[in-house]
């Protein structure tokens, strides 16, 4: 039995032992992504009572996109620091909904930056290995999962339909522009070259008011909250060029 787990060690083995040099190596990333944001708050959901659990709250219709761009900072093999913004748009509609003949719509843009603390249970895992035509290995391919949380700001704008500034103006509601998220969420990277990696987040924000719809129904038990997925792109920087910059 000995026998056949050999092969199974010297493949873990050598994919930690890679995993342990990428990092090292390279302990700087920037990454940029586009992707969609999805809002759950007053306006909107379904008109059941029951809402599995939110899931029938989702409205592909009214999921709006969002672009990211940050830098990560890779402490050590499990522990990364991550710098983040977000800019994207938030929508909801009472069309469908169990509010529907209030006919509330608004569209919000969002610009959100945040930091956050990822941890890394499997980082640069080789997973495969690309060899040239004299059988020498070009580079690898490695696996990275992480889950992240953190805290942060969103700057937003709300543009209500015309209905729904009546009940602004009727209520006198009035809210700051500017309150704090707090991010938690997961995400894989998948490294594809020596220095590029592509992954794909997805992660929920919840906000510490209740406006970032520009309304709170008055039986609201809950602040908004959103979801930011990302398709990212990630390229590495060697330690040896920020040496030869810094010179």
């Amino acid at each position: 039995m000995l026998k056949a787990l050999l092969p199974l060690l010297l493949v873990l083995f050598t994919g930690f032992s890679a995993s342990a040099q990428s990092w090292r190596s390279m302990t700087w990333e920037v990454h940029l992504g586009i992707g969609s944001a999805k809002y759950f708050g007053d306006i909107g959901g379904t008109p059941h009572e029951n809402n599995w659990y939110g899931i029938r709250d989702l409205d592909i219709l009214r999921t709006r996109p969002s672009a990211v761009g940050g830098i990560r900072y890779n402490y050590n093999r499990y522990l990364s620091f991550n710098g983040t913004a977000v800019l994207g748009w938030l929508s909801g509609s009472d069309a469908g909904g169990k509010n529907h003949s209030r006919d509330y719509i608004f569209n919000t843009v969002i610009f959100e930056p945040t930091a956050r603390l990822e941890f890394f249970p499997l980082r640069d895992l080789q997973i495969a290995s690309g060899v040239d035509s004299r059988g020498l290995v070009r580079n690898y391919v490695t696996l990275s999962a992480y889950v992240f949380g953190g805290a942060g700001a969103v700057l937003y704008h709300v543009n209500p339909n015309e209905n729904l500034r009546v009940r602004q103006e009727r209520d006198n509601i009035s809210y700051s522009p500017l309150t704090m998220v707090i991010p938690a969420g997961i995400g894989v990277k998948i490294g594809i070259r020596n220095f590029i990696d592509v992954g794909f987040e997805i992660g929920g924000r919840y906000s510490f008011n209740d406006y970032l719809d520009g309304f709170t129904s008055p039986t609201s038990t809950a602040n908004d909250i959103y979801y930011i997925s990302s398709f990212v792109l990630v390229y590495r920087i060697r330690n040896a060029d920020l040496i030869i910059v810094g010179d």
